[in-house]
């Protein structure tokens, strides 16, 4: 006998109610409703014949079955429903960190403006009368390239996770702005970025202060086989240099940790005018 249309849907399972008639007629409240129904049953055809017969014993029990099937929805352990399964979680690997490449420039030029001489690229260094030792060699490659390890390029990109390589000699490529490829392709992460000092300048003018200059040049790849989207920008900041610092005994060296503080100011100038491009 199929089930009714509100067991059917519950997800119950009962096998054969003929045959478990035996073990729901044991419990007590199935007991109780045999019980009921044997006192209220009435007369189907007593309208017509004006008498009382009641059915027979088997059909009784087969017209009592949707009554017990209601109640056995509500005995314990008639019906056992495995509890639900929480969805697998697929495990996702966390994205590669994003490296950032860092290049020194090749050397670091001087430009000097004077009263009477000007414009002269070097003009100390090759040995033009009149043109100041604007301690050019304080920003060497070497120097940059030391100076540039202690920029917080983590801080300047926003991210902690970022891997930084500062690498102590330049790029060696004859033109870093139209390039497509990674300067290190082999082994680097999807998210790839270069930042090159492309040329470093000590200037010293008569009507301002003595200022460090850099041109860079920061790439951005974004994904394997990415083109490059390229930033790049001069950035200045001034050489602080007091008159105490000019008449002590070691004035000279203190000239050139000048140099290079500026230097740092600059660059870190143009990490945060990267970061909106």
């Amino acid at each position: 006998m199929p089930l009714p249309p509100s067991h059917a849907a519950s997800g119950d399972t009962i096998s054969d109610p003929v045959q478990s008639f035996g073990e729901w007629a044991s419990h007590p409240a199935i007991i109780g409703i045999l019980a009921i129904r044997a006192s209220g049953e009435v007369d189907h055809m007593g309208g017509a014949r004006g008498g009382c017969n009641r059915l027979p014993a088997p059909v009784r029990a087969i017209v009592a079955i949707p009554a017990l099937l209601t109640i056995i929805a509500a005995i314990p352990g008639a019906a056992q429903t495995l509890p639900a399964q929480p969805p697998s979680a697929t495990a996702v690997p966390s994205p590669a960190p994003c490296e950032l490449h860092v290049w020194p420039a090749s050397t670091t030029h001087t430009t000097f403006q004077g009263w009477i001489r000007a414009g002269a690229v070097d003009g100390a260094k090759r040995g033009v009368k009149g043109y100041p030792d604007l301690h050019a060699s304080a920003l060497d490659t070497e120097q940059q390239a030391r100076l540039l390890a202690t920029i917080d390029w983590r801080g300047a990109f926003n991210d902690s996770a970022l891997v930084v390589v500062v690498h102590t000699a330049p790029t060696g490529s004859a033109d870093d702005r139209s390039r497509a490829s990674r300067l290190v392709a082999e082994g680097s992460s999807p998210c790839y970025r270069e930042l090159i000092i492309a040329s470093s300048i000590v200037e010293s003018e008569v009507f301002s202060n003595q200022s460090v200059r850099v041109l860079a040049l920061r790439k951005r790849f974004d994904g394997e086989g990415s083109n490059p989207a390229n930033f790049s920008s001069m950035s200045e900041a001034a050489i602080v240099f007091s008159d105490a610092d000019k008449s002590a005994a070691d004035a000279s060296a203190r000239m050139d940790a000048a140099v290079q503080a500026a230097f740092v100011t600059a660059v870190n100038k143009f990490a945060v005018m990267q970061s909106f491009h």
